[in-house]
């Protein structure tokens, strides 16, 4: 014992100042256990086996040694559970600021929104007045567009009926006010003017009427009777041209005229380029918001999946959480007789194993040094890809070969095998064959070289 408590006094292990004192004194009772039954071993297989002061030493060795990677392990599941359970907390607390952020975003979207079905009122796609209707009927003439049928309106009797279902086809095109600015006035002849022209006689088609009703939509109502009085002194202008020397007061004139409507046609111009710009922006603003929010959408959606998906993980992994902890307080006796086994069990049967496991275990309960119930030394020591590792190595699959391969490869101290069917030779040479095993005998001419090489 007073070894023991030298070699672990000043180690670090996970349990009280008492369990601690249990272990120390367990190691000197395991060591003394163990010498009765190599006596009752041989008494009942004649087989001689021993322990010495070494065994003993290389005990307490291994039992450092082994609990400092166990407990790393440990530490290190534990790390990577936490982590897990901290990224779930992550997810939850971002699809609460998603949530937030989706709900701004889908307000900023309706506002964009309106203000661009504003500005579409106002260019007259959304109940127009009947002004608008026959403004728009002007602009179809002027681009020698389909009418339909005329007939008498029912709401206006002294009126045609609008062709409003072709003004808006014609507005809805993605050019419409590119071809209002860009108008080639060389097209209108004297059929078009004559058409328009009792849209022109109604009393409230002027500038002043179309802007009290129609906002900006007023312009086009300019621009139609503007496109009318260009033909109009266009037409005048064109055979002055021809007798320039006998009509050059009159055709002065005109060209003064023409430049005025010019003139009022290219503010009238400027005022449609403002409304479309004025609607390109509010459209990208709407795109660009309606964008950012499907992203928020998708990005919460897929958060919540995640949630969704690992709920029964986070449950699991938070038990598994706490088992670490509870596994880290067992670690003390679990590491205990696990060191106990690769120091002393080999030379034994699996009858005898068995018995010493036994004995042991009674010793730590009445010591109240905690260990895991069922312990599994096997699965403890190794794992199921190792142990298959070693079967295509030529190590039998039962449970005294599986002990004796993790004695072999655990243990502090080299093994001696006692092997008349050679079945562990042929594991180790197979298992070391990459290692470059040197194999020799006692009756070798190069015996000596062997081992000194």
């Amino acid at each position: 014992i007073a070894v023991s408590t030298n070699f672990l006094s000043s180690y670090d292990i996970k349990c009280s100042p008492e369990v601690k004192k249990q272990v120390q004194e367990a190691m000197g009772s395991y060591h003394d256990g163990v010498a009765v039954n190599c006596t009752n071993y041989f008494q009942r297989f004649r087989r001689s086996t021993h322990v010495t002061p070494k065994s003993y030493l290389s005990f307490i060795q291994g039992y450092k040694q082994i609990y400092s990677v166990k407990q790393a392990e440990l530490n290190e599941q534990a790390s990577r559970m936490q982590l897990g359970l901290e990224k779930l907390h992550e997810a939850g607390e971002s699809v609460s600021v998603l949530s937030e952020e989706l709900v701004v975003k889908e307000k900023e979207l309706e506002v964009a929104n309106q203000k661009a079905q504003h500005i579409l009122e106002e260019v007259g796609l959304a109940h127009p007045p009947h002004l608008i209707q026959r403004i728009m009927d002007c602009v179809l003439i002027l681009f020698q567009r389909r009418l339909d049928s005329v007939s008498q309106d029912p709401e206006k009797p002294v009126h045609i009926r609008p062709s409003w279902s072709e003004s808006l086809k014609m507005m809805t095109e993605s050019g419409f006010l590119n071809n209002l600015q860009n108008f080639n006035k060389d097209s209108i002849n004297d059929e078009v003017v004559e058409l328009m022209k009792p849209y022109f006689e109604a009393p409230d088609y002027n500038l002043e009427t179309a802007r009290r009703n129609c906002g900006n939509v007023a312009g086009l109502c300019s621009w139609t009777t503007a496109m009318a009085n260009f033909y109009t002194i266009n037409k005048e202008v064109l055979p002055l041209k021809a007798n320039l020397a006998v009509q050059e007061s009159r055709y002065n004139t005109a060209m003064t005229d023409l430049q005025k409507a010019e003139a009022e046609l290219e503010e009238k111009n400027r005022e449609l380029a403002i409304v479309q710009a004025r609607y390109d922006a509010a459209m990208k603003e709407k795109q660009d918001l309606a964008a950012s929010a499907e992203q928020c959408r998708r990005k919460m959606q897929t958060a919540s999946s995640l949630i969704s998906v690992l709920a029964g993980e986070k449950e699991r992994w938070t038990d598994q959480s706490r088992e670490f902890t509870a596994q880290m307080r067992r670690l003390v006796g679990d590491v205990l007789m696990a060191t106990a086994f690769l120091s002393y069990a080999g030379p034994f049967n699996q009858e005898f194993r068995n018995l010493l496991m036994g004995e042991w275990q009674k010793e730590m309960k009445m010591r109240r040094i905690p260990y895991s119930d069922g312990l599994n030394l096997i699965e403890m020591l190794t794992d199921s890809a190792t142990i298959t590792e070693w079967n295509l190595q030529g190590l039998p699959n039962d449970e005294l070969s599986i002990q004796n391969g993790i004695i072999v490869t655990k243990a502090p101290r080299y093994p001696l095998l006692i092997d008349p069917q050679g079945q562990g030779k042929i594991w180790v040479n197979n298992k070391e064959a990459d290692n470059e095993l040197q194999t020799t005998t006692l009756n070798h001419k190069y015996f000596r070289v062997h081992l000194e090489d």
